[in-house]
């Protein structure tokens, strides 16, 4: 299912509840690039065999919203970039993420620039050895609710001048 759907620049919703992708392992660059794309519903996902969901939304610069509360995200490892540039993205429910085999979460919300808070309370970083400018160019986020085991790898990228962190 890699790059599906890349750089659609037209498209403003997709209708994907016909979609089987049980079997698919790689959701990389599935909605990469498509700037005009203002709601998905992935309600009917089964993406409990997906492994790498690198830059799945990278560059969705109009979407405002996204629902991934019925993602199994248990098998994934790889989460690089994969809200990157979602520019207009205001509130992003990451809690029912399953984290613990994520390796790679660099620039995960790079330029997310409407995102104001992110709980990430829920994320087992355990695994995670590449977490470089996971919040790079994200002016409008004041805080961030972390476990009290997040590695050190997102820890470092957090400018606590700037952003609260708070731990749960």
């Amino acid at each position: 299912m890699i790059d599906m759907f890349p750089k659609c620049y037209s498209l403003t919703n997709i209708d994907l509840s016909s979609f089987n992708i049980k079997n698919v392992t790689n959701m990389g660059v599935v909605f990469g690039v498509c700037y005009s794309l203002e709601y998905i519903d992935l309600s009917l996902f089964n993406t409990e065999n997906v492994t790498s969901m690198g830059l799945m939304f990278q560059n969705c610069s109009n979407l405002t919203n996204l629902d991934l509360s019925s993602f199994n995200t248990e098998n994934v490892v790889n989460m690089s970039g994969m809200f990157q540039e979602c520019s207009n993205l205001t509130d992003l429910d990451l809690s029912s993420f399953n984290t613990k085999n994520v390796v790679n979460m660099g620039c995960m919300f790079q330029n997310c620039a409407n995102l104001t808070n992110l709980d990430l309370s829920s994320f087992n970083t355990k695994n995670v050895s590449e977490a470089t400018y996971i919040f790079d160019e994200c002016p409008e986020l004041k805080e961030i609710i972390l476990n009290k085991n997040s590695c050190e790898e997102i820890k470092n990228e957090i400018n606590d001048e700037i952003v609260k962190i708070k731990y749960i």
